[in-house]
């Protein structure tokens, strides 16, 4: 995952498929592999450690990182304690050692030059919002040389919270720089130990799509992130203390009108120049970015049911109708909305998260074009099906003489199904519905849904209809079908 970051990061500064396989040490193949492949590379079981070196770790771990011995100095050692095993398993595991204590080295503060790093890091605060004191997260992402400062708030600190702000600050300065300088939060190190680091393989996969190098602190040193951490306390001097606010929008509102009107202009104590003056000379070098967001575990994927809702954290929430049916991606943003995504990564919804369990948040303007390509009266629904289905007007007599006192409903609801499925989809389950002599909306919706019969063949047109009302096939599929229907 290290090598397949490291490898987009330098192809985006300009370097050429011949030079970073020659740098990293790899086949021209792997590197040209690494930049067509926009997915992630998969996680691989690392090697079981040799039962024979357990016992003597600890003394490995002293003699090879504190000591400075050499292997073969490490091997004569050990045998003297009583190793009995090869020299090959120890070397991998110096091997190993060695890689960690690579990746594990201390960033120090020092003047970046244009378009290199940026440093983000957040810090709580507790904010009065229309009368009530509510606890605001406030993320903020810092380009190291210019000193322009993005500050995005949010009512959680998930990592879907957290990328999306790093996202949002990337958008905001219209670039990516070339190294990223984190803490060692969850979200980014798995593992800040030097023995064993090991970064979080979700960040790095964000960092692969923006093209930046992920580089962390030393544990319990803020200062390496000094640039990013003195702004807080500038930050809640100058705009959280005494303020109030109506709600959360208009405190993100107050928040973007300082950004530009306070941090911008400003005079900086260290460059003693402005940031937005700085940033011009900045933004040009920043890495161009992608034109699809990230989308990674804190997108979540969710089947549309038939009545153009997605289910998300108990409640269910409204998508335009054309994509009934269809999976969709899903998301947080800010810890108070939900956003839904298509298939191509662009928006078609947004909700505020409601806080009761069970409810159904609706948009009236996502039913309005199936509302107005479905008919009303039988003659024209009538027409609307036969003109689909040509073929299919034992389905249509069938379901009228079944459902006689509320056929046009059902009527209307086939209807609507065929704006989502394809006709193929439709005439399957219409085959099925015949098998079982069960004309109804119901049972055609949860084929279509749970995909039961999608593999069966379609019988002729002028196949006989049945006649007998009970069912002669097994029961137990046309149960499931009636239970994947609400």
């Amino acid at each position: 995952m290290e090598a397949w970051t490291t490898i987009r990061y330098l192809f985006a500064q300009g370097k050429s498929v011949r030079a970073i396989a020659k740098e990293l040490g790899l086949s021209r193949n792997t590197v040209r592999r690494a930049l067509r492949e926009e997915a992630a590379p998969h996680y691989a079981r690392s090697q079981r450690p040799n039962p024979k070196l357990n016992p003597f770790l600890p003394q490995i771990e002293e003699m090879f990182l504190k000591k400075r011995f050499i292997g073969s100095r490490i091997l004569r050692e050990l045998r003297g304690l009583g190793y009995d095993g090869g020299a090959t398993a120890l070397y991998a595991h110096l091997r190993t050692l060695g890689e960690a204590r690579q990746r594990s080295r201390a960033t120090e503060r020092f003047e970046t030059p244009p378009g290199h790093q940026a440093q983000f890091d957040w810090s709580p605060y507790t904010v009065s919002l229309g009368g009530l004191l509510v606890k605001v997260i406030l993320f903020c992402l810092t380009l190291a040389f210019s000193r322009r400062k993005f500050y995005w708030p949010s009512l959680d600190e998930t990592q879907g919270s957290i990328f999306e702000a790093l996202e949002s600050g990337l958008r905001y300065f219209g670039g990516a720089p070339k190294e990223l300088l984190v803490d060692n939060a969850r979200a980014f190190v798995v593992d800040a130990s030097p023995l064993h680091f090991a970064w979080n393989v979700h960040f790095l996969e964000l960092c692969g799509h923006y093209r930046m190098q992920p580089r962390a602190c030393q544990p319990a040193r803020p200062c390496t992130k000094g640039k990013v951490e003195r702004p807080f306390y500038y930050l809640e001097e100058h705009f959280i203390k005494g303020g109030d606010w109506s709600g959360f929008d208009a405190f993100g509102q107050g928040l973007t009108v300082f950004m530009a009107e306070d941090l911008d202009v400003g005079i900086h104590s260290t460059t003693l120049e402005r940031p937005i003056d700085r940033f011009h000379q900045e933004q040009p070098l920043l890495t161009p970015l992608p034109t699809l967001p990230f989308i990674g575990t804190h997108e979540e994927m969710r089947k549309v049911s038939w009545d153009c809702l997605v289910s998300f954290a108990g409640s269910r929430y409204s998508v335009p109708w054309a994509y009934a049916g269809k999976q969709v991606w899903v998301r947080t943003a800010q810890g108070r909305e939900l956003i839904v995504r298509n298939q191509g990564g662009a928006e078609i919804a947004r909700h505020l998260l409601t806080d009761r369990k069970g409810s159904t948040v609706m948009v009236q303007g996502h039913y309005e074009g199936l509302r107005q390509s479905v008919a009303k009266t039988r003659p024209l629904l009538e027409e609307s099906f036969l003109k689909l289905f040509p073929q299919q007007r034992w389905f249509l007599e069938g379901l009228l003489i079944q459902h006689k006192n509320n056929a046009l409903d059902h009527l209307r609801a086939v209807l609507a199904l065929a704006e989502v499925y394809s006709p193929q989809a439709l005439l399957t389950a219409f085959e099925r519905a015949r098998e079982y002599n069960t004309y109804s909306h119901r049972f055609v919706r949860g084929l279509l849904e749970s995909g039961a019969g999608s593999d069966t063949q379609a019988a002729p047109c002028d196949a006989p209809q049945t006649t007998d009302p009970t069912p002669t096939h097994d029961l137990a599929l046309y149960q499931q079908i009636l239970e994947a229907t609400p």
